[in-house]
């Protein structure tokens, strides 16, 4: 008979133990010597044998999981409302402002009353003729 483990791990042996119980078994696994360095190395800073630190991080996977989920979520959120402003900074209106007026000279006044020059090459130059035109 094929227990619930052996269904999605064919290869796994010596299942027979309860879920429940509180005796703790072997597991075995290869990775690379530079991960089990890695782990050994925040062993020691932990103050813990490698064993009890890789049964740590094992049995911790789903906490950092869930925090990691959460941190994503909160960065698509940011992303979208960048995204948002950002659109309302690169209208078509004002890249057609800069198709149009591209390369050319405009005079405006700035902050200080004086008059100032500038060659249109960007959006950025476009706001700058635009937030000075307003007094």
């Amino acid at each position: 008979m094929i227990n619930k483990y052996e269904k999605y791990n064919p290869k796994a042996l010596n299942l027979d133990f309860k879920e429940d119980s509180t005796s703790k078994v072997t597991l075995g696994f290869k990775c690379l010597p530079s991960l089990k360095i890695q782990l050994a190395k925040k062993a020691v800073e932990n103050g813990l044998t490698l064993s009890r630190y890789t049964e740590m991080v094992i049995s911790e996977r789903e906490k950092f999981s869930k925090k990691i989920e959460r941190e994503i979520e909160l960065q698509k959120k940011i992303n979208a409302s960048l995204e948002a402003k950002l659109a309302l900074y690169e209208n078509d209106i004002l890249k057609n402002l800069l198709s149009k007026h591209n390369n050319h000279e405009v005079q405006y006044k700035n902050e200080f009353g004086d008059m100032v020059n500038i060659k249109i090459e960007s959006l950025q130059d476009i706001y700058t003729v635009i937030v000075n035109s307003f007094k």
